[in-house]
């Protein structure tokens, strides 16, 4: 009786002891690739969970190491089908200090080299590192009809406190964090890239030009995936720089088809528009785009993506017209015709060639001789460098006293890469009026040999905007001037001056600047008496030079032309006296 009752006691001390001990066996393990979790996997693909175990054993399991780590997929066959399940890649290798043991699809286990090389405890003191383990498990991931949530089944540890691992015990986890987590996508982005309006890929263009955004996806599902959109919609754009309220903004141009509609295995597009702004300030920067798509009820997915950055900064290109000489741009002289590329982007452009200049006349202007471009082209322009084309062209126009100046407007445009396909940027055209001092003489006639035959030229400013400073009037060989000259000139303040400009010779000269002839809608008449006329019968041309301090124009043609009528020939003569400034009694 004695006897078994001290069995009993010895018997009941020794499960007290072993269940505590039991306890306090324990581990711990979490996934540390991909985060957050669950990871997204595209269906079909290899892919990477690692999980980070840790021995967390206490009590009287304190000095004990945890020396092997197994991980168990499912077993169960998949569905609906068709699928395929997700298995172990056979890739899938141990850590440093650790050996793949065994191996399965559903099964692959790791175990520590040495008792040195396994993980001691947490609560072990003092510790003995290592304590965690890092352990990566490729991935095949399967294939199924709709998104599908995914974890392993059971994570398998085994602890001992012997060098050789002998008398080892085993703990599991089927449940939590141990296990990892990840989300078989049934769609996948396989491509996200900005290209031109053309199609071809870029990576910068100009502020103004329009560019587009486009997600290349694939269904990898097993099943047809219907009404398939990005989401959000449009994409979010990741700008930096100065940009727009609003801009980058872009608008859905349509898929490919539409709606997109994609049976398993099948690829679409979706596509998308962008329009920067080039007016002041403009769209300066860059800028990417992010997004994922669905399937019309959510049950399809995909990872999201974030396009290739584009450069989008401002190419200025500039047209203007300036006469090479003088200051303002006179009928019958030459065109300068300049356009100017700047680069403000943040790349070098490339190739670097103007359009052919197009010059469009107004108001009975007209071009000849144009020349250019030079240069025909520029390799390159760095960033924030400028490159001119120059063409020149003779201009000429009547300007009348009442219609509109004639003018011309050149324009061009401009192409140019960044590395890439051609791109193309238009001048802002510009615009130059032909300007003039409109001249006539009067009478038109006279007789040979006359003697004080008076002539007044009519000058009207219709020039660069300047107020008429001098008239110099040049005869041609046969006539001989007097010292009666005589100027009326209506000044900058709309009084009529009656002979109060300077003579020298036949120079009649302004005063001072308020008795200067305006523009547009006044005229001077400038009278020299000739005591003289050509002996013969013929045609006078007169050079009557005006200028308004800074342009000078010579007249020398029609409207400064006086016809010589042979003396006694029948025609009156036109000069005197029939014009008589004063008379006396």
């Amino acid at each position: 009786m004695k006897h078994g009752i001290i069995l009993g006691l010895i018997g009941l001390i020794a499960i007290l002891w072993y269940a505590p001990a039991q306890a306090a066996r324990s581990f711990s393990a979490s996934q540390t690739s991909p985060t957050p979790t669950p990871g997204q996997f595209d269906m079909g693909t290899t892919q990477a969970v690692t999980l980070g175990v840790t021995n967390t054993s206490t009590g009287g399991n304190v000095g004990e190491r945890l020396f092997q780590v197994q991980f168990q997929l499912s077993t169960t066959a998949c569905s609906p089908t068709p699928c395929t399940n997700t298995v172990f890649s056979s890739a899938t290798a141990a850590p440093a200090g650790w050996t793949r043991t065994a191996f399965s699809t559903t099964s692959v286990t790791f175990k520590a080299t040495s008792f040195a090389n396994a993980l001691g405890s947490t609560a072990q003191s003092p510790t003995v590192p290592p304590t965690t383990g890092s352990f990566t498990l490729l991935l095949v991931v399967g294939t199924f009809t709709a998104d599908l949530s995914q974890t392993l089944s059971k994570t398998t540890i085994r602890l001992s406190a012997n060098t050789n691992f002998g008398g080892s015990h085993a703990v599991n986890c089927t449940s939590g964090t141990c296990l990892g987590s990840w989300k078989a996508m049934s769609l996948q982005i396989t491509s996200f890239q900005t290209t031109d309006l053309s199609g071809n890929p870029i990576s910068g263009t100009a502020s103004g030009n329009s560019f587009r955004a486009v997600i290349t996806l694939k269904n990898v599902s097993t099943a047809t995936q219907n009404a398939i959109v990005a989401n959000p919609s449009p994409p979010t754009a990741n700008t930096v720089g100065t940009w727009k309220a609003g801009s980058p903004g872009c608008s859905l141009t349509g898929t490919n088809p539409s709606p997109l509609n994609l049976a398993s295995g099948a690829s679409g597009t979706i596509t998308y528009t962008c329009t920067t702004v080039s007016t002041a300030p403009p769209d300066n920067g860059t800028v990417s785009f992010t997004a994922a798509v669905r399937n019309g009820t959510t049950t399809a997915t995909s990872r999201s993506a974030t396009s290739n950055v584009i450069t989008v900064s401002q190419i200025t290109v500039q047209m203007a017209i300036t006469p090479a000489a003088p200051a303002c741009l006179l009928s019958g002289s030459t065109a300068t015709m300049k356009l100017t590329v700047t680069n403000s982007t943040l790349l070098t452009i490339f190739s670097v060639t103007p359009s052919a200049l197009t010059i469009t006349p107004a108001n009975g202007a007209s071009t000849s001789s144009l020349t250019g471009p030079a240069p025909a082209s520029i390799a390159s322009l760095a960033p924030g460098a400028s490159g001119t084309f120059t063409w020149t062209a003779t201009v000429t126009g009547t300007v009348d006293t009442t219609l509109p100046k004639p003018a011309i407007t050149a324009s061009a445009s401009v192409s140019y890469n960044f590395g890439g396909p051609l791109q193309t940027t238009p001048a802002v055209g510009g615009t130059e009026d032909i300007d003039d001092f409109v001249v006539s003489v009067s009478p038109t006639s006279t007789n040979a040999a006359s003697v004080n035959a008076e002539l007044t030229f009519h000058v009207k400013n219709r020039g660069c905007g300047n107020n008429v400073t001098q008239v110099t009037i040049t005869a041609p060989a046969g006539w001989t001037a007097s010292s009666d000259v005589y100027s009326l000139v209506t000044d900058t303040l709309g009084n009529t001056l009656e002979n109060n400009w300077t003579v020298s010779g036949t120079t009649f000269n302004a005063p001072n600047a308020a008795s200067r002839m305006p523009t547009d809608n006044t005229l001077g008449d400038f009278t020299v008496v000739y005591s003289a006329t050509p002996s013969s019968a013929g045609s006078s041309v007169f050079t009557v030079s005006v200028t308004d301090g800074t342009n000078t124009a010579n007249h020398n043609g029609p409207e400064s032309t006086v016809t010589v009528n042979a003396f006694g020939s029948g025609t009156l003569n036109q000069t005197q006296p029939s014009i008589w400034r004063e008379v006396f009694q």
